[in-house]
């Protein structure tokens, strides 16, 4: 008979740690008792009571930082769903895709855009929150020509966003495709997104042609693992 391996400590803490959050007994936003102050009341050790602390960091589930230690603030995953986020009803409902998802999940969306030229292309690098809370970050690079005729060089694109006015200019998106890395954190990005080298983002990279095959928008979008999640639909027959 195989006995089953016992298991460790400090998991029994994170679960039960956890139940509390899921339960509302720890609201989001709210801050956690003391590794010190855990350990006395489940009485396991100090050591043993942060440790679980440090994997539900990892998971997400709460922040850890100078200030003390907090339930996270966005409890429920924001939904990214394609193609859904990239149709014209879907996008202009608001301000483009971000905008629209994030409120569908009861959070309220802002960004902060800088552009920036070079001699090929027009660059928007974006830092959004939900609720206040950073949850992506965005370069968007377009070429010049097509962003001067959508005109989406400032800091707001408008009603559905710069897929819009690009399809307004003539310069339409008939073909997306997008690629999928799971990776740590820079340093940069721990900073925006207050995030440790334990949590992980996805670099997701967007990119867009037009009919002719004409590459029309670059994206890469960096967005916290826990924060996110990631879904595809579509027909296995193309004649649909």
């Amino acid at each position: 008979m195989t006995n089953t391996p016992k298991r460790p400590e400090y998991r029994r803490v994170a679960d039960t740690i956890r139940g509390r959050i899921a339960g509302g007994e720890y609201a989001p936003g709210e801050r956690l008792p003391t590794g010190k102050e855990l350990a006395a009341e489940l009485e396991v050790s100090q050591g043993t009571a942060e440790k679980a602390l440090r994997v539900l960091a990892a998971e997400g589930l709460i922040t850890m930082t100078t200030q003390g230690t907090h339930v996270t603030r966005i409890p429920q995953k924001i939904r990214r769903a394609v193609p859904q986020r990239y149709e014209a009803t879907y996008r202009e409902r608001g301000r483009g895709a971000f905008d629209v998802e994030v409120r569908e999940h009861g959070y309220e969306p802002r960004w902060e855009t800088t552009v920036t030229e070079t001699d090929d292309a027009t660059i928007r690098a974006r830092k959004m929150w939900a609720d206040d809370v950073p949850v992506q970050i965005a370069v968007t690079t377009v070429p010049k020509r097509v962003a001067e005729a959508a005109d989406v060089k400032g800091q707001d694109t408008g009603t559905g966003g710069i897929i819009s006015r690009m399809a307004q200019a003539g310069h339409g998106q008939d073909l997306m495709r997008e690629e999928i890395d799971v990776r740590p954190p820079t340093a940069e990005e721990q900073e925006f997104l207050g995030l440790s080298e334990d949590h992980r983002v996805y670099e997701l990279t967007h990119s867009a042609y037009t009919e002719d095959g004409t590459t029309v928008e670059t994206t890469v979008h960096v967005m916290p693992t826990h924060l996110w999640s990631l879904a595809y639909t579509w027909y296995p027959d193309e004649s649909r």
